[in-house]
């Protein structure tokens, strides 16, 4: 039965913003694919179209399981014998045979309940090892549903895709959140997550409003409803009255007209009001990014995630494919410059190769710069197509995760070699590009000074520091409340490494918070670097600020002996300064 009145199911806001449109809901795992009913004579037809789409799918597992064999050897390779036996699982294909002449739809709808319902057992077995096969499971589930080419003679029309909607899902990885098609989803809500996860940060990036945390929101929830998205004040309403319809239509309409106002002041510089200068970059994911670079009044890029370039397709791309891309990144943002950060994988975000174990704390296992020292050839592909890039405009590129000297060491060494290699292949390449490290690490942080020796910059990513400062997982609902990046430990962390000497930027989430601006800029940052759209905000506060107010605040917060007096003092700055932005 179809609901018409009206129901509010409130969450956690994580990005701002109005979204407005039909409901789209996903389960977990991979989008679930359009259902049609077809006739029993169309079976067969259906069949063939899934043989072909397995046949295909066998073909890239071959293929990727030899790149990652000549890459990393046979061990790491092995997981995609897994992928194969799932592929062509009797269990799975006599279910489906059952289903189809029972269900009378069309062969991928009917393989995604099947295999859905098979990891929804799985994730409730007592075995670790089981649990953790879901994911391979999953990744078998969304190669295959891809490879399904259209029936020829559909006996149903699909609805439309491109509809504007706001989708609610159980839960969204940073893939998936880097996979929506913007011009249509116009804004998401889920079960889990919380304000400092990776996909909460990605909503923020690309500028989506996003609620998480609601309860049983997909079992509440029915496609096609409209549905209004506050990301302001983390609510989701369902079947609006016309009053609620009209109130936030007329918000949205005074947001945006707030916005655009901010927008007109781009060419003005990021200059405090006693003429205390702070570079301001963007932080960039994606290709159709690049051209708000430039719009946004950006001075270049202060971080250029490469992983969702690197990791978006079942293959890494090679030297070529990647030189070409960071090449149109660099030209496209002359002559600023373009910081690259290194493969970041591991964690929370995109797998960078599937193990054979799950590991037990990946926070604090193999991530970040590990992955890349160990496995050299596929770092050295990056380093040179980030070296040749240089070639063409401004280039800075820098490590993650780096907790000691060793490493920085390591990688310095295998990017003199990748300068060797070039100049005998007789490729151009910047010998002055900068290189940098991120600062995430406490060990990394105590000990700026002798880094700052063996490197030209340092970019502080503040999410990071502040979850392994004070041990807080940050995307773990039970304690993400804790992670507080005004701690005292963590902003101690910051001067510390800002008084190193050498130039420091700001790459983490507070570097776009605008109550938090003031007390980056009298800690001494020299830079601050966040989402495109988020960057005429921050200029307008930074025009309104005294730095010599901003310092002599700081100096009180490394006083203080609680997270709480450090946010208020910033605050109280804040409001004073740009009331407006807090409206």
């Amino acid at each position: 039965m179809t609901e018409t009145f009206e129901r509010r199911l409130t969450g956690q806001p994580v990005s701002p913003g109005i979204a407005m449109g039909v409901l789209r809901v996903e389960a977990r795992g991979c989008q679930a694919p359009v259902t049609r009913s077809i006739s029993a004579a169309a079976v067969e037809g259906e069949w063939r179209r899934f043989e072909a789409a397995l046949t295909r799918t066998e073909e890239e597992i071959h293929a990727l399981k030899e790149r990652v064999e000549r890459l990393s050897g046979e061990k790491e390779a092995a997981i995609f014998d897994a992928h194969l036996l799932f592929l062509r699982d009797r269990t799975i294909l006599a279910k489906l045979q059952r289903e189809m002449p029972l269900r009378l739809q069309n062969i991928e709808a009917v393989y995604y309940a099947v295999v859905q319902n098979f990891m929804e057992v799985m994730r409730r077995v007592d075995d670790a090892y089981l649990r953790s096969r879901v994911a391979d499971i999953g990744d078998v589930l969304q190669r295959v549903l891809k490879n399904m080419a259209p029936a020829e003679k559909p006996e149903a029309q699909e609805a439309p895709s491109g509809e504007p909607c706001v989708l609610a899902a159980f839960d969204l990885a940073p893939s998936d959140t880097a996979d929506l098609d913007t011009d249509s989803v116009l804004g998401f809500v889920t079960e889990m997550g919380s304000a400092v996860s990776h996909t909460a940060i990605l909503a923020r990036s690309l500028g989506l409003p996003a609620v998480v945390g609601v309860p049983h929101l997909v079992i509440d929830s029915r496609v096609g409803q409209f549905a209004i998205l506050d990301g302001f004040n983390g609510e989701l309403i369902l079947n609006p009255t016309k009053e609620t319809l009209e109130h936030y239509r007329a918000l949205q309409a005074e947001k945006k007209k707030a916005y655009e106002t901010l927008v007109g002041m781009n060419n003005l510089p990021a200059e405090t009001r006693d003429g205390h200068r702070i570079r301001l970059a963007a932080n960039v994911e994606f290709v159709h990014e690049f051209g708000a670079i430039q719009r946004s009044g950006a001075e270049g890029v202060g971080l250029f995630r490469t992983e969702f370039f690197l990791l978006d397709g079942s293959t890494l791309p090679d030297e070529e494919e990647q030189y070409a891309h960071y090449r149109a990144l660099v030209e496209s943002c002359s002559p600023h410059e373009v910081i690259f950060r290194t493969l970041d994988s591991g964690g929370d975000k995109l797998p960078f190769e599937e193990s054979e174990e799950q590991e037990a704390n990946p926070f604090l296992g193999w991530r970040g710069i590990r992955v890349s020292l160990s496995r050299p050839a596929i770092f050295k592909e990056q380093l040179r197509a980030i070296l040749r890039a240089s070639a063409h405009g401004k280039v800075g590129v820098m490590f993650p995760m780096v907790s000691g000297l060793t490493e920085v060491k390591d990688a310095l060494l295998l990017l003199d070699e990748c300068r060797a290699e070039l100049r005998k292949r007789g490729q151009a390449y910047d010998p002055k590009m900068r290189v940098g490290i991120m600062i995430e690490v406490p060990s990394a942080a105590m000990m700026a000074d002798v880094l700052a020796r063996y490197v030209d910059f340092f970019s502080i990513g503040t999410n990071d520091l502040t979850q392994y400062t004070i041990a807080v997982d940050r995307v773990n609902y039970r304690v993400s409340g804790m992670f507080r990046p005004t701690h005292p430990g963590v902003i101690r962390l910051m001067r510390h490494t800002i008084e190193a000497g050498i130039p420091t930027a700001i790459c983490g989430e507070m570097g776009a918070d605008i109550t938090l601006i003031p007390l980056l800029v009298g800690l001494g940052a020299k830079e601050l670097s966040c989402g495109t759209h988020l960057l005429p905000l921050v200029r307008f506060a930074i025009r309104h600020l005294n730095y010599a107010e901003c310092r002599a605040m700081a100096e009180q917060a490394l006083q203080a002996e609680d997270s709480r007096t450090i946010r208020a003092l910033s605050k109280a700055i804040a409001l004073r300064s740009y009331p407006n932005l807090f409206d």
